[in-house]
């Protein structure tokens, strides 16, 4: 039984990080990835799009500077000094 509780684990970690690298994906082309959003972000989809484009720089990613300025307007994110143009 527990072979098959740990088979059934690493089937579930492994479908949970499927999931999670796909909702990263763009759907369109590499370049509609780091558009700006139509509609602005919610607070989570903000934070969702924080982790998908952490490589992204900031200055540089419409779609990662759009969901920056709505943490910072919610208050979940404090920029500093050094941010202060992401966040205009």
């Amino acid at each position: 039984m527990e072979p098959l509780l740990g088979m059934l684990s690493a089937c579930l970690l492994l479908v949970a990080l499927i999931t999670a690298v796909g909702s990263c994906l763009s759907h369109g082309g590499a370049e509609d990835a780091h558009q700006p959003p139509d509609q602005p972000f919610t607070v989570e989809q903000a934070h969702r799009v924080m982790q998908c484009h952490r490589p992204c720089r900031a200055d540089a990613c419409p779609r990662k500077q759009a969901a920056f300025r709505i943490l910072v307007a919610s208050g979940r994110v404090v920029p500093d000094n050094r941010a202060d143009g992401y966040s205009r």
